[in-house]
């Protein structure tokens, strides 16, 4: 699928619960439980992808994944079990205090707010439905030739949209019927998920070298790597990066 295309149907995915906040006045309760499904469902399909890429084109980042410096998880690993794992961890707490928050809230008097509908609930998921199986169909064609990293981009946006979303139930639903803004929360919450869903849809900016002004900048601050320029760091790092990525890329003899 092309970069538009991409965008397009990013758009078309958020614009079913936008579509139902300010058109169609659902509750908080409803539009989160539209993101809700979202998050799993679409943690369903990547872990689909990740199994049928494994199969068609094996790889030993599949196996032995190589996480970048710092994280840890999957080291070592299978990635579509610790993938899962993760994903499903998080979708199901968030939807342990979605409940929750439905249920105490609407017992206190604030169900306008939170209460779910059911028909609403229904329609949004079944919208939200066509467009992700869509990006899964059009993702089938030239799976083979797909590298490892297409994988690891699919999982680490799906991953952060996750965490988007179940913060804005912890912090977010009880601020909204406590205080009544409820509207204006999640109007901004909708923009801001909008926005990065499309941010993870472009080219990441990823030059050789860091900017001269950049350098500067950073070169005014403490330096945590003594001896070593911001310049220098900056290239040790990518090839640190481009390393792991080799690694994970070497076909998988199984």
């Amino acid at each position: 699928m092309n970069q538009l295309a991409r965008l397009l149907s990013s758009l078309g995915l958020n614009a079913v619960p936008a579509a139902g906040w300010f058109l169609g006045d659902w509750s908080a309760g409803t539009t989160l439980a539209v993101y809700w499904f979202e998050n799993v469902a679409a943690s369903l399909l990547i872990a689909a992808r990740i199994f049928l890429h494994r199969r068609v084109a094996p790889k030993k980042g599949h196996w032995h994944y190589q996480p970048r410096e710092g994280a840890n998880r999957g080291a070592g690993g299978p990635y579509l079990g610790s993938f899962l794992q993760t994903s499903l961890i998080f979708s199901g707490a968030h939807g342990f205090f979605l409940a929750m928050f439905v249920f105490v809230l609407t017992a206190n008097g604030h169900g306008a707010e939170i209460g779910l509908n059911g028909r609403e609930v229904l329609g949004g998921c079944g919208l939200v439905s066509i467009f992700l199986v869509g990006d899964f169909l059009a993702d089938l064609r030239g799976l083979r030739n797909r590298p490892f990293a297409w994988v690891e981009r699919l999982a680490d946006a799906n991953l952060g949209r996750v965490v988007v979303v179940h913060l804005s139930i912890i912090f977010g639903v009880a601020a909204a019927a406590f205080t009544g803004a409820n509207r204006s929360f999640f109007s901004a919450f909708l923009v801001l998920k909008t926005m990065a869903d499309l941010a993870s849809r472009l080219p990441q900016w990823n030059p050789e070298t860091p900017p001269a002004w950049l350098c500067r900048v950073m070169e005014r601050l403490p330096n945590v790597h003594p001896g070593e320029t911001f310049e220098q760091f900056w290239v040790a790092d990518k090839a640190k990066e481009i390393a792991r990525r080799e690694a994970n890329e070497q076909p998988e003899r199984r």
